[in-house]
């Protein structure tokens, strides 16, 4: 397990909640466990929901991370963050939304800063399914669409099959998200029959992402199959 909310947190200020907790921060370092301190958007898998979180530090054996979904201890999750495999993990420390979660098993963490996986495919971010209106600006015109889903770097969007024409890879745009009017701009970078991604000019933030999907009743935060069984998709 990652050191203590004890330490100075991303905005600032002492967020300290007592010696248990810098024992424990004091155990791991004395184990000299490598960990790396991170910002990543990850997806929280409870018993009965889904939700994010903002990962600050990762070790081979567990993570520090700010919560959408207020954590309990001794809960278990499973987060999946850019690079590594689903972690199975426990809550060990909460303070606040803020809390620190060990591993069932230790796990190698070069992957999370590679830009490739081992078997060469390009590693992304956790995508969220989501299905909601959305407006896009492309060459000046707007045009209605179909959040499908969403990640920290792009999205999916679906149109009616009489627009496909009007769409092309390595178009600007301009993404609307309704309600609220949440602009964000991107570009096209591939078009499959009347389904095409968006790869954002910036990463989200995790409240910028957080806004579209608590604004979605629609979201899903996909809860995994039982381990052994496997899923496949059309995309």
């Amino acid at each position: 397990m990652l050191s203590g909310p004890d330490e100075e947190d991303e905005t600032g200020g002492d967020t300290g909640s007592g010696a248990a907790l810098r024992r424990l921060a004091d155990r791991d370092r004395r184990a000299g466990r490598r960990h790396a301190t991170v910002l990543l958007i990850g997806r929280v898998m409870h018993a009965d929901r889904g939700s994010i979180c903002l990962v600050h530090d990762i070790s081979t054996v567990g993570l520090k991370a700010r919560f959408t979904t207020l954590p309990a201890l001794g809960e278990t999750l499973e987060i999946k963050v850019r690079g590594m495999p689903l972690l199975r993990a426990t809550v060990r420390w909460v303070d606040g939304f803020h809390a620190g979660v060990d591993f069932d098993e230790p796990h190698v963490i070069d992957p999370v800063f590679a830009m490739r996986d081992a078997a060469g495919m390009i590693a992304r971010s956790p995508r969220f399914v989501v299905s909601a209106p959305v407006r896009l600006n492309v060459e000046g015109y707007w045009y209605a669409a179909r959040l499908v889903d969403i990640s920290t770097g792009g999205a999916k969007l679906e149109v009616a099959p009489s627009l496909c024409e009007h769409f092309s890879q390595g178009q600007a745009a301009q993404l609307v998200v309704d309600p609220g009017g949440l602009a964000i701009f991107a570009a096209i970078c591939w078009r499959r029959g009347n389904r095409f991604g968006l790869r954002f000019v910036a990463p989200l933030s995790l409240v910028t992402l957080s806004r579209v999907l608590e604004s979605n009743p629609d979201c899903q935060v996909p809860i995994p199959p039982p381990r052994g069984l496997a899923t496949t998709t059309g995309d």
